[in-house]
């Protein structure tokens, strides 16, 4: 594996990460050296990066609670539907539920550059509306088929999170 842009002595273009990348691992290291892991120790995630320099994101913790509506309910609400009082407790619960079910789910599309050995995240979409608009700067670690990246966060950026990726396509 090789650090940063450097790749047996030549830059990495965007050609190096070109590709469907799924997740094996997403660990969050604190200033203590403790290891957590926020979406579980197996979690689900897939990463598609493309030529034209997009790439779209998401991570999943592995059983999550359903919502405990039928789907067409789902739909419904979601697409502006009104709810039955007759139903009012099914949908709080539903609401609780769904609340924690985003707590453990990532997700955005953006534009991504290779810029002074950091890969560089220009966020457009995100499940939490306060990334849009921001950068995202990460340090990578990158082989033909292991992408390991690692961003620093934190008031004194001495934490860190840190995903690993094996290539499926």
């Amino acid at each position: 594996m090789t650090q940063g842009t450097e790749m047996t002595d030549s830059i990495v273009s965007k050609d190096a990460f070109v590709g469907t990348w799924k997740l094996v691992e997403v660990k969050s290291v604190d200033n203590q050296q403790k290891v957590s892991y926020p979406y579980g120790q197996n979690p689900i995630g897939y990463t598609i990066y493309t030529q034209d320099g997009y790439i779209s994101s998401s991570i999943i913790m592995r059983n999550r609670l359903g919502l405990g509506l039928p789907i067409q309910e789902i739909f419904n609400m979601a697409y502006g539907g009104k709810a039955k009082i007759t139903n009012l407790f099914k949908y709080l619960r539903a609401t609780v539920r769904y609340i924690q079910a985003g707590n453990k789910y990532a997700s955005y599309i953006c534009k991504y550059e290779i810029r002074d050995n950091k890969l560089i995240y220009h966020i457009e979409v995100s499940l939490v509306p306060d990334f849009i608009g921001t950068d995202l700067e990460m340090a990578f670690e990158i082989s033909e088929d292991t992408l390991v990246i690692t961003r620093l966060y934190g008031d004194n950026k001495d934490n860190s999170v840190i995903a690993s990726w094996q290539r499926v396509s």
